[in-house]
């Protein structure tokens, strides 16, 4: 089998899925032949990703404007020529960059290229957290929410194109993009590629037992979806109680003037001593900050579908505190590692925190952290679960350069 992947290929802006990409490329090639459409030039994380693999690659001019990709005919004739020179069985685009997937179908089918693409949220939407069942509606009630004159002109100017998500074929990753897509568009085609996931086992040698400098961690892209702005809530709560309490914040900022934002209401709740921000940091630096936290702290309000962060997290034995959120009951539901609070409410957060930093609470859940992340402790059994997926997904083809039937073939899986 032949698969020509598409993803952009820089960890910074492309977060999750491009981080999945780099530890998972080296599984997939050795179960296919794989060939990948980079997006942009890629960081040093996905070059040597790619070395690793010996993947062949083709590099493509790649950029966006908030959701917009410049040169989207350009890029999309580029594509189309490397899938006429390639001939794969199947194309996968490795998130949902919306242009790319509203313009590729109609291009591939006409080339009798069967395609995918795999979800790691829903468009438009992210994850909202209390969803209906019907997608206009919560996208109406989102609107209000959302102060960027760019996201208002593009959910309005893109929203008769949602309909495509009716039909487009779908491979999904976890348990969570499978309830919301379940729910919004039940009848598009769709595979399971479960688990979507693994988390490197932490150094020893940077983990171990030690002085705790922090009492919580924090780490995500820095932005209001994320709970950014909450975990400050969080805190000036939790120094009630704890008044020395301190929390490391790791990641970088959505933007010039969410960080403006972030240091202001930092300054204004008297909390610049209490949280310290670490920055955008990887490999031995990042076990290095996680491990001298005690807690995780993770407010997420709409953007999460599964968390790599929260998951590294566990997997550095935090204890973990979230809202009441889909993907929080979807993927962490039946750990006792990560707790749920009503969601919205920092007190609430701040309470079970400190609960937490009780030390025989926190020894207790440090093993249940562990325990939950050797679930996710193999890329090897990622790679072999996208790769069934795909044979799947083909199989249930009624011909090689067919439309997929519009029955699903989810398959159910457990942790």
């Amino acid at each position: 089998m032949k698969v020509l992947i598409i993803s952009d290929v820089d960890v910074e802006s492309g977060r999750g899925p491009v981080t999945r990409l780099a530890h998972v490329l080296p599984e997939l090639t050795r179960r296919a032949d794989v060939f990948l459409v980079a997006l942009g030039h890629p960081d040093d994380t996905c070059r040597q990703a790619i070395e690793a693999s010996g993947v062949r690659t083709r590099t493509l001019a790649f950029a966006l404007r908030g959701w917009r990709v410049d040169r989207l005919g350009e890029l999309v004739g580029e594509i189309a020529a490397v899938v006429e020179e390639e001939r794969p069985d199947l194309v996968v685009l490795y998130r949902e960059i919306w242009d790319l997937m509203h313009a590729l179908p109609p291009v591939l089918r006409r080339l009798g290229t069967p395609f995918l693409v795999m979800p790691h949220s829903v468009p438009f939407l992210d994850a909202v957290p209390r969803p209906s069942r019907s997608f206009a509606w919560d996208l109406v009630r989102r609107l209000p929410g959302e102060r960027r004159a760019h996201a208002w002109a593009y959910l309005l100017t893109h929203l008769h194109q949602a309909r495509l998500m009716r039909t487009l074929p779908r491979v999904v990753i976890n348990e969570t993009v499978d309830f919301y897509l379940a729910r919004y568009f039940p009848t598009a085609p769709s595979v399971a590629a479960i688990p979507g996931y693994a988390v490197e086992p932490p150094d020893p040698a940077l983990t171990g037992p030690g002085g705790k400098t922090y009492d919580v961690a924090f780490m995500a892209k820095l932005t209001r979806g994320k709970g950014l702005f909450d975990t400050l809530e969080v805190m000036r709560h939790l120094r009630r109680s704890r008044p020395g309490a301190r929390m490391v914040v790791i990641g970088s900022f959505e933007g010039k003037r969410v960080e403006r934002q972030f240091l202001a209401a930092r300054r204004r709740l008297g909390l610049t001593d209490a949280v310290e921000l670490a920055g955008w940091l990887t490999g031995q630096q990042k076990q290095r900050v996680l491990a001298s936290a005690r807690t995780f702290c993770y407010p997420s309000r709409s953007a999460d579908t599964f968390s790599l962060c929260l998951l590294e997290a566990l997997a550095h034995r935090l204890p973990a505190v979230c809202y009441d959120a889909p993907f929080a009951r979807c993927v962490y539901g039946d750990t006792p590692a990560v707790r749920r609070v009503p969601f919205g409410s920092a007190r609430a957060m701040a309470a079970a925190l400190d609960a937490l930093l009780n030390e025989r609470a926190w020894v207790g859940k440090q093993a249940a952290a562990a325990r939950f992340a050797s679930r996710y402790a193999s890329w090897s059994a990622v790679g072999e679960a996208e790769i069934s997926a795909y044979r799947a997904f083909l199989d249930g083809l009624p011909s090689a350069a067919g439309i997929p039937p519009v029955t699903s073939l989810v398959r159910s899986h457990r942790a």
